[in-house]
């Protein structure tokens, strides 16, 4: 079954066009890798998927499990389970961890509920049990990555878009970053990865979509 099915998006910054007619569909359980050289608007097409982007005309359509979400803020593709983990973390940076956890979940309506989530997404990456009380400003680059993880997952996510998840990271934060994709592709959760590194995530992948320029060029299954 079809989860984001994306149609003839045309789009870029101010004037200039970064994306060319490009259509793609992914199923749910899919793990999507989206390859291409720097400036071939990768980061682009999630951004746009994300509402951060819009379409520049109204033959571009995307769908979220199925409903059109052109719409849709940011705030509310979360509440729907679609969300985006860029590659520059966005993390509260003088909260601890705890704290950012707590102030990314988007429908937490008591404490008992929000305690509830928190214990979930700590038992699915335990690593970060040891620093909860530790200032995200003081975190190693691999442990805002996981943070950055965490909060995804404190809104019960069904796709979670990822741009480069292993940049600027150590072999060993890269491996911890791998076993949690895999986890969550185990759990059912549909996700869409940019990344350089294709020899440490290929495998990872059940689609592969390369853009060139801005335009779709090859899409292997």
């Amino acid at each position: 079954m079809t989860i984001l099915k994306v149609e003839r998006i045309n789009t870029g910054y101010g004037k200039k066009q970064t994306l060319f007619d490009v259509s793609f569909e992914m199923c749910r359980n899919d793990t999507v890798l989206l390859v291409g050289f720097n400036g071939s608007g990768k980061s682009t097409l999630l951004k746009t998927i994300y509402g951060l982007l819009k379409p520049w005309d109204k033959e571009g359509r995307i769908w979220f499990d199925g409903e059109d979400i052109i719409p849709c803020k940011p705030s509310q593709l979360i509440i729907k389970g679609l969300v985006y983990i860029p590659q520059q973390n966005e993390l509260f940076e003088d909260l601890n961890v705890k704290e950012n956890l707590e102030l990314s979940s988007m429908q937490s309506n008591n404490k008992k509920d929000l305690r509830s989530k928190m214990d979930k997404v700590l038992d699915h990456i335990p690593k970060l049990k040891t620093v909860l009380k530790r200032d995200c400003n003081r975190l190693s680059g691999g442990e805002r990555k996981l943070v950055s993880l965490a909060m995804a997952l404190m809104n019960h996510p069904k796709l979670i878009m990822l741009d480069e998840p292993l940049a600027g990271i150590s072999p060993k934060d890269s491996n911890d970053i791998i076993f949690q994709l895999k986890r969550l592709k185990n759990t059912g959760v549909s996700l869409i990865l940019v990344e350089h590194r294709l020899k440490d995530i290929n495998n990872l992948a059940t689609k592969v979509i390369r853009l060139e320029l801005g335009k779709l060029y090859k899409e292997n299954q």
